[in-house]
């Protein structure tokens, strides 16, 4: 298994879209939820890499998305979204701390 460059509870950023986002979950390779188009399928980055689900700064919305296509972001200071504390308990040195223990 290839890992995963980002964790869960880091800060990140879509350079297309200029979204920021804190990573909620990691999948090893692409797996979306419900069947996807083979012709949309086909133009999706390499779907062998690790996905990250992300909750967008400054909005209600989560993404998906390959880590092809996200970078640390310089930004350390917290996001706003109204789903953080579903997923985690506090935040400091620029990083969120999950509200459970992962394995």
């Amino acid at each position: 298994m290839r890992n995963a460059a980002f964790a869960i509870g880091q800060i990140i950023h879509v350079p297309d879209g200029d979204m920021r986002g804190v990573v909620v979950d990691v999948d090893e390779h692409f797996q979306a939820p419900g069947e996807i188009p083979e012709t949309v399928r086909s133009s999706l980055p390499n779907p062998e890499q690790p996905w990250y689900y992300v909750l967008v700064d400054g909005s209600e919305e989560r993404i998906y998305v390959a880590e092809e296509s996200v970078q640390l972001d310089a930004d350390i200071s917290p996001v706003d979204h109204p789903g953080i504390e579903q997923f985690f308990r506090h935040f400091d040195d620029g990083r969120y701390h999950p509200q459970y223990r992962l394995n």
